[in-house]
């Protein structure tokens, strides 16, 4: 397995790491949130910058300057926790709707600025910007992690390995793929494509069914060959998150955390 250093955490190796997404829209939430994240840093890996959900993201000539400014703030109160950038498009269920350039030009900003360790790229992005991000990302030292949310349903399972396969071609360091089980047998789906692919790649996954019927995804994906899961401290930021405390006692019982 080829592994991921995010500082001192590294993907790809166990123990299942604990991502933990903070959401805040301004300064002072962005602050308290974190704080909070760093009161439980024991079970938490990385922290996820929704920056999508920055009340002041407005259009590209508002974009870098002020996804930066929240960047280093950020960065700042992180300390030693790995800073994953997000910026999740509305046609992925984020917060905002933005241009493909535009997507990518902030994205680019964020992976030069050195307040971050890695950022995420969504696959079904133009397939040029997509790999406009990977190349100056991987200039700059910064890891992608490579995204697509299906909210619509399970993909099936050749579709799923189609989806991280593509992933890895466009230079992912992380594949990642979260779905929308309908029942238990989605959720099988989804576990078994991952185990498969993870036998066949030597990039570190991570994949999750979201909402309820989903959790159990995010509870023993370790096993099957999802490097890392998420968590919430907090409100959650995708449906079917666990609380981390919960998480981490789960993940030790299973012997991955």
């Amino acid at each position: 397995m080829r592994t991921v250093r995010l500082k001192n955490v590294v993907l790809g190796e166990d123990p299942t790491k604990v991502i933990v997404p903070i959401t805040g829209a301004d300064a002072a939430t962005l602050v308290e949130e974190l704080r909070a994240v760093r009161a439980v840093a024991g079970v938490v890996d990385v922290v996820e910058w929704r920056a999508d959900h920055l009340t002041r993201v407005a259009g590209p000539d508002v974009l870098a300057a002020d996804v930066l400014a929240a960047g280093r703030l950020v960065a700042a109160e992180a300390g030693d926790l790995p800073v994953l950038f997000t910026f999740r498009t509305a046609e992925e269920g984020g917060a905002a709707a933005i241009a493909d350039e535009d997507y990518a030009d902030l994205t680019i900003a964020l992976a030069r600025s050195g307040v971050v360790d890695a950022v995420d790229v969504e696959l079904f992005r133009d397939e040029q910007q997509v790999r406009r991000v990977v190349a100056a990302a991987h200039e700059a030292g910064v890891a992608v992690v490579m995204s697509t949310h299906d909210f619509a349903g399970t993909p099936a399972t050749q579709e799923i390995l189609d989806r991280l396969g593509r992933m890895v071609e466009l230079g992912a360091d992380v594949a990642k793929l979260a779905a929308t089980p309908r029942d238990a047998g989605d959720v099988l789906t989804l576990l078994d494509a991952t185990w498969t692919m993870s036998r066949r790649t030597d990039r570190p996954l991570i994949t999750m069914a979201m909402g309820q019927v989903g959790v159990a995804s995010r509870l023993v994906g370790g096993v099957f060959g999802s490097a890392a899961t998420f968590g919430s401290v907090g409100a959650a930021s995708a449906p079917g998150q666990v609380p981390v405390g919960e998480l981490s006692r789960v993940l030790r019982v299973l012997g991955g955390g």
